[in-house]
């Protein structure tokens, strides 16, 4: 056998083993990620009674909620769950949190909640306030976006019923 033909040989062998050995890296990191994934809690909306404790410690470190304040749902936005980007819901206000800003609209002021589902954004929510800015409010697909959007309405007109009528002399 000629030299030049060994040598193909062996250039060609390189090759695949270079080849093999970068899908054997990738198929690591990608079994990697999955096994990271898997560990994380379950996302979606949250109702009271299902809160996980990270999502608890990081309302109480942080002090997004106000004394007498109940939360009624949450949303953690992140891939990682660690509560850095999340929507809150309370009996008294709706909180869009991304770490270090918190946004929050008073429920007794709310004139209008508008609700539409986008097939790739998920549910979006925008909340009107007579006093506070616009809000808007992405949950992801799949994410239990309905049943936010359900606590949010009832909680929106508890809020209302609750809310002191000023009563002037004309």
């Amino acid at each position: 056998m000629p030299a030049a033909s060994v040598r193909r040989m062996t250039a060609g062998k390189i090759f695949l083993i270079g080849c093999g050995v970068v899908v054997v890296i990738g198929g690591a990191i990608m079994a990697g990620f999955l096994v990271w994934l898997f560990t994380l809690p379950e996302g979606g909306v949250k109702l009271a009674n299902e809160m996980d404790e990270y999502a608890l410690a990081y309302l109480q470190e942080h002090h997004l909620l106000n004394s007498g304040e109940l939360l009624v749902a949450y949303y953690d936005a992140t891939l990682s769950m660690d509560g850095s980007e999340a929507i809150i819901l309370t009996n008294q206000r709706v909180l869009h949190h991304r770490a270090p800003r918190t946004t929050a609209v008073e429920l007794r002021n709310v004139e209008d909640i508008r609700h539409r589902n986008e097939t790739l954004s998920g549910d979006i929510f925008e909340i009107i306030s007579q006093a506070d800015l616009p809000m808007k409010l992405e949950i992801a697909p799949l994410n239990g976006g309905e049943t936010f959007h359900q606590v949010l309405l009832d909680s929106w007109r508890k809020a209302r019923e609750h809310t002191p009528v000023e009563v002037g002399v004309q």
